[in-house]
């Protein structure tokens, strides 16, 4: 056991080099660990200092692993991927059962907060951690037990269950439909103050493509008003600041409650849909398999809202 201590380089430079080789960025290792950049290049140097030779190639904007950091870093994943899931299975002996879900912003906020009591209140002795964040996770590394995901359903690193496909029409307050309609074409939206938010799915719909889709030959110019999140962009179009492109299913219960309305009966499907996604290295966790089940059970189809 000596021999093996002096063998090991720093733990905490071992998982910090396992992730920069992962997420192939320092940035983005940063902020999955929750430390500065900068700290993220000193133990990384500490490391290749240690090994006697460099791990990565610093490019321009970029670094690449060498062949010994790739070598080094396809061992690390895979055996922090065993550690913690021997963690995770003497946790759950000793603590009870955690359920970990990932989901977006969005989704997390519209569609799966407001229904989630009728879950805990079917597993009353379930510790439940919702993880809501717009950056794509990787379930074969990271410690997520069920994701819901947006996508055509093909990610490498989980099984995908269907839970709907959706429809996309643009959406606004009642107030500010009173003030600027009636709208009915969709090429008079072009006059109207819109309202967008940035997006990191090239599957998710923006104005330029649902215009496209409803054969609007003009494209909008600058877009007044954008968010970095979703949640925002709806928000402030319930503030009567303009009007957001309105997901059905994820909306359905501010339309239902006339929050938001329907500015047109214009709309279109993205060929993408709502997946619910279990880890694909890995038997999933009873209560992972129950969440998914009653994800599909309580999905609900959202009912046919017409423009005021």
């Amino acid at each position: 056991m000596v021999g093996f201590r002096r063998e090991m380089p720093s733990v905490t430079a071992l998982v910090t080099f396992e992730a920069a080789a992962r997420l192939r960025n320092f940035t983005r290792a940063a902020a999955e660990l929750g430390v500065t950049q900068a700290a993220v290049s000193r133990q990384i140097r500490a490391l290749e200092a240690d090994l006697g030779g460099p791990l990565f190639r610093r490019l321009h904007r970029r670094v690449e692993l060498t062949d010994n950091g790739a070598a080094l870093a396809t061992t690390l994943t895979r055996c922090l991927g065993q550690m913690s899931d021997a963690v995770r299975t003497v946790r759950q002996a000793h603590g009870g059962d955690e359920l970990i879900v990932s989901a977006t912003v969005a989704f997390s906020h519209f569609w799966l907060i407001p229904r989630i009591s009728d879950f805990r209140g079917a597993n009353p002795g379930l510790k439940l951690r919702i993880i809501a964040q717009d950056a794509p996770v990787d379930l074969l590394n990271e410690n997520i037990d069920v994701a819901i995901r947006y996508g055509d359903g093909s990610w490498r690193d989980g099984r995908a269950v269907l839970l709907s496909h959706e429809t996309v029409f643009p959406v606004c307050s009642p107030d500010f439909l009173h003030r600027h309609g009636p709208i009915e074409m969709p090429a008079e939206l072009l006059r109207l103050p819109l309202v967008t938010s940035d997006v990191a799915d090239p599957t998710w719909t923006g104005w330029p493509e649902w215009f496209a889709a409803c054969g609007v030959e003009g494209l909008p110019g600058p877009i007044p008003l954008g968010f970095s999140h979703y949640t925002d962009a709806v928000s402030a179009a319930m503030n009567g600041q303009g009007v957001a492109l309105g997901w059905a299913r994820l909306l359905g219960e501010a339309l239902r409650q006339r929050r938001l309305v329907r500015v047109t009966n214009a709309s279109m499907q993205p060929p993408g849909g709502y997946f619910v996604v279990l880890p694909a290295n890995r038997a999933s966790k009873a209560s992972a398999e129950r969440f998914a089940a009653w994800a599909r059970a309580n999905w609900e189809l959202a009912e046919t809202i017409h423009a005021v």
